[in-house]
């Protein structure tokens, strides 16, 4: 019987939820700003840029590093 670490036994599962949601937040954001000026590109980019990190965050979460 193998035993279960202390992390996930405790896994802050609100934590995860936020991150999540989060991530499809800014995926919202790429997916439906229509671009009519040059702001728009830049939010876009910057939803993109929030993806990337936080899906890197969320794999370090999942690591329970």
């Amino acid at each position: 019987m193998s035993s279960v670490s202390l992390f996930e036994r405790n896994k802050p599962r609100k934590t995860h939820k936020a991150i999540q949601r989060l991530i499809n937040k800014y995926k919202d954001v790429v997916a439906n700003v229509v671009i009519v000026n040059d702001e728009d590109c830049i939010k876009i980019e910057m939803a993109a840029d929030f993806i990337k990190e936080l899906e890197e965050v969320i794999s370090v979460f999942k690591s329970g590093e």
